[in-house]
């Protein structure tokens, strides 16, 4: 049990890296995984959607062996501070039993009234940053970067990890102010809401605006089917998972005929799709290997058709930008029909384990579903499917649920 008030502690440090980028959250989630199997002392043998996990992480880091971006293990010096990981497989896999380890630990402890309220606290602090970072972006970017646009670009980067990040945890803050049922209530989560969206919208963050939108129809298929919900949800993801390739296509295709209404970078991300999808047919089993994607670097001057509907200088820019910020599409990519089968299987398991949303009380039940909407959201439009700093976020975000969970059921 004391693993719970360590964990609340080091939370503490969550606005923090969250402003400054997340990527300080690998690191965090590196020291509650120790903490929890120091204090916590997680049961083996793992669950069975973790068992599945595990052997889609796996199955990626094995794929490193045929990957074209196959690095050394380690490189460097760690006495002169040139020393790095080089081997993306090692990041996964650490990153990967952290996750496990934070979580299995969160499900053997609890937390008391008072550091209940930490959780709440240190995510409206993290919220706050986030408007406040919207409002006065433009002035604080020039003041600490000056005119340098690279300097400049790496700052709006962190400030849209920021939104990103706190649109996963808006649904715990969302689901406690609109269970209370009263009017103060489902005003104050509505006004949240509003200005989370706001706050996107001010720097130009459409995929934190889709996750919202993710979130709020991840509340309603809750609301109305309180008690196969959970089931339909993860399986709806698993299902997008298996079939992403067609799915994806799809999507494109609904999208003809609107591309002149949409800004470049949201074109340019469906010729990326369109460039990934045509490489999963190469090695559709096996994939191409882990983060071989980075190794795709023909630019929109190979493509003179979309270069023709951007401006000129795109020309050089590569039409996979290391990544196709589509998650699914990247795990067909990278570890082909093997590894998407074992993701999918690993999400439709954790939908079938969970207890039916009746069962839970109502802020933990819907924050369950807002925070797999709003991250399956970004899921599909943002970031490489081996970022560290994104999934180390969730899975405290997971842990901080099941603690709430736990001790909401003590305190009863």
């Amino acid at each position: 049990m004391a693993y719970g008030p360590v964990f609340a502690g080091l939370l503490l440090l969550w606005p923090l890296l969250a402003v400054l980028g997340t990527l300080g959250f690998a690191p965090l989630l590196g020291l509650t995984g120790i903490a929890a199997l120091i204090l916590a002392r997680p049961r083996m043998p793992p669950t069975l959607y973790a068992g599945f996990a595990i052997a889609f992480i796996g199955w990626a880091a094995i794929s490193e062996v045929w990957s074209p971006a196959t690095s050394r293990l380690v490189s460097g010096n760690l006495f002169e501070g040139t020393f790095a990981i080089g081997a993306r497989s090692l990041i996964i896999v650490l990153t990967a039993s952290f996750a496990m380890l934070t979580i299995a630990g969160a499900m053997r402890s609890q937390l008391g009234p008072r550091t209940r309220k930490w959780i709440y606290g240190v995510l409206a602090a993290q919220g706050a940053l986030v408007f406040l970072s919207a409002l006065v972006a433009g002035p604080v970017l020039q003041m600490l970067y000056g005119d340098n646009p690279q300097d400049v670009v790496n700052g709006v980067q962190n400030i849209g990890r920021n939104i990103n990040l706190f649109t996963v945890v808006l649904p715990i803050l969302a689901a406690a102010l609109g269970a209370r049922g009263d009017r103060a209530g489902l005003l104050g989560a509505s006004g949240l809401v509003l200005l989370t969206v706001f706050a996107a919208l001010m720097t130009d963050n459409h995929a934190a605006v889709f996750a919202v939108c993710g979130m709020i129809g991840a509340f309603l298929l809750i609301r109305l089917l309180p008690e196969t919900g959970y089931r339909w949800l993860f399986g709806v993801i698993a299902g997008h998972i298996a079939a992403a390739p067609f799915m994806v296509s799809q999507f494109i295709r609904l999208m003809t005929g609107l591309d002149s209404l949409l800004p470049a970078s949201f074109r340019s991300r469906f010729w990326s799709w369109e460039v990934v999808m045509n490489r999963i047919g190469e090695a559709p089993y096996t994939g191409h290997g882990l983060m071989a994607t980075r190794t795709w670097r023909e630019t929109y001057a190979d493509y003179p058709a979309w270069a023709a509907q951007l401006p000129e200088f795109w020309q050089d820019f590569p039409v996979v930008p290391g990544h196709p910020h589509n998650m699914p599409l990247q795990i067909w990519a990278e570890t082909g029909f093997v590894g998407a089968m074992l993701a999918a299987f690993a999400i439709t398991v954790i939908g079938f384990r969970l207890p039916r949303p009746s069962q839970l009380r109502p802020e933990i039940s819907f924050a369950i579903a807002g925070m797999a909407g709003a991250a399956f959201s970004i899921f599909n439009f943002s970031y490489s499917v081996w970022n560290e700093a994104f999934w180390s976020g969730l899975a405290l975000a997971v842990a901080m649920l099941i603690l709430l969970n736990r001790s909401s059921k003590a305190a009863e």
